[in-house]
């Protein structure tokens, strides 16, 4: 994953306890664009910040949450 790259809530397998979450966050934000990445948290992580035109916000979110649906050429 990279800057630029257009993106989206990746859903976890059945049974997973952030399932709902996911579903309402993929439907409610739809797709998004990376604006940047940076490791941040505790433990330290990557995560990416992600403009979502549909609501037009910016969220961070951690990286292994997220799927390229399109890569920035």
């Amino acid at each position: 994953m990279k800057i630029g790259d257009l993106v989206i809530r990746r859903i976890p397998e059945r049974g997973s306890a952030r399932l709902a979450t996911a579903i309402d966050q993929k439907e409610r934000l739809g797709m998004g664009l990376v604006l940047s990445k940076k490791m941040t948290g505790f433990p330290s992580h990557s995560c990416v910040s992600v403009y979502y035109p549909k609501v037009g916000k910016i969220y961070d979110i951690a990286e292994s949450l997220m799927e390229v649906i399109n890569e920035e050429r």
